[in-house]
């Protein structure tokens, strides 16, 4: 067949060149749509080389969102390893010879082509089989690195597409999953008449593992929680919410801290295996007898102020879900009329300030010694901004859970 590029009419030369321009226009609308997947970009080329210079044998590999991928191959076998490591070492255009790719000349590659996007190669180009000499090769091999230029910010931009795409979906979801979650956590208390109750939660991430709960079980009786899931994000809001829907189930069957927390543990064991932990206060109020019992299963000491004096609640087990048999013990204390029950998880305490100084357990007595006469909604409010002063510019690198029980003069 004759090479229509070694012709010396400059008019034919411009007719040709035009008919390539007009290819490369073409597949640059066709292209430009970000409906169209990876792999449909790639049969467009792969139809365009055909159509244009007659590409017999060819493959193209470019850098997927994890790993190489194959955007096309017509006449070549699948790349052993040997051929594979020829490949990924060459940084420019290539001519193919058995010396120094000897596995990629047994696969009768002539020519390897390079597809850069900016420093690093973005693709390549295997070709054979496609130009009648080395004018036409030369010509064939510009026409293919343009497209190949063409065909990378193509691809490039639909993964960008497909990336932000699914941010975006990503972020839907967890904002549903933020609003189920605030769902789960208690935010109307005018129920609970025979005591003042006020609860906060803020997730650092939107959705997180600290929670708290109020729970009636019949006149005079009130059990409340507070909890901090190990971990971060939706693993920790899974297993949050699981215990949560737990933990309730176990209050309407037993009466006794104890006997809770030791069968909720049973159930986290066997949830997570040990590989994850669950630190929680769990007190059961007896307004008749003024009185409360608890179990601290490794949480953060909960403050009771008993007449001006501070108490840290420390009596109880170790953390849950970490061995299979626990054997927590109950403390017990009697409260009068103003009396106060503060639990917080640990966002709060090992808030730091831009000084590296953490918020602490003395400055949250300070706050609610301040506040004899606050109701529990005053007081977590009063808190809140003792924290945000302290902390200032500072990050809030953790989850803020707090919950305030205050003991009123009708309790008995």
């Amino acid at each position: 067949m004759d090479n229509v590029y070694q012709t010396n009419d400059p008019k034919k030369l411009l007719q040709l060149k035009r008919l390539e321009a007009d290819a490369l226009l073409d597949v640059i609308r066709t292209v430009n749509h970000y409906e169209h997947p990876i792999k449909k970009l790639c049969r467009i080329a792969h139809n365009v080389l055909i159509a244009q210079i007659g590409v017999r044998k060819m493959t193209f590999f470019f850098q997927g969102e994890k790993e190489w991928e194959t955007g096309f191959s017509t006449g070549f076998d699948l790349l052993g390893k040997e051929a594979s490591d020829e490949l990924f070492a060459i940084t420019h255009r290539t001519q193919i010879e058995h010396d120094t790719c000897p596995a990629l000349a047994a696969q009768q590659v002539e020519y390897v082509i390079p597809i850069n996007n900016r420093d690093d190669i973005f693709g390549y180009f295997l070709i054979a089989d496609f130009a009648d000499d080395e004018v036409e090769a030369e010509n064939d091999i510009i026409f293919i690195e343009t497209l190949g230029n063409i065909l990378a910010v193509a691809i490039l931009n639909r993964q960008l597409f497909n990336e932000k795409m699914e941010q975006e979906f990503l972020r839907k979801e967890l904002e549903v999953a933020e609003t189920i979650q605030q769902q789960l956590l208690i935010s109307d208390f005018s129920g609970f008449r025979e005591m003042d109750v006020f609860g906060f939660n803020q997730a650092h991430h939107g959705i997180g593992g600290d929670f708290y709960d109020v729970i009636k079980k019949g006149k005079g009786t009130t059990f409340v929680c507070i909890a901090d899931v190990s971990g971060k994000g939706i693993a920790a809001a899974l297993l949050m919410s699981n215990l949560q829907a737990n933990l309730r189930a176990l209050c309407a069957q037993f009466d006794a801290p104890a006997d809770i927390v030791r069968e909720l543990n049973k159930i986290l064991y066997g949830i997570t295996m040990g590989e994850k932990f669950v630190t929680l206060f769990l007190a059961r109020i007896d307004t008749h007898l003024s009185s409360f019992t608890f179990v601290n299963a490794g949480h953060n000491y909960p403050l009771f102020i008993n007449k001006g004096k501070v108490i840290n609640l420390e009596t109880g087990c170790m953390l849950l879900g970490i061995l299979e048999e626990i054997d927590p013990v109950e403390g017990r204390y009697y409260f009068e009329e103003g009396d106060v029950l503060f639990m917080f998880t640990d966002g709060l305490v090992e808030q730091s300030n831009e000084r590296g100084e953490m918020f602490s357990s003395d400055r949250t007595v300070e706050v609610l010694i301040s506040q004899k006469t606050a109701t529990s909604f005053d007081l977590i409010k009063k808190m809140q901004t003792a924290v945000d002063e302290f902390a200032g510019a500072a990050e809030v690198p953790d989850d803020v859970t707090m919950l305030s029980v205050k003991f009123l003069s009708d309790s008995k």
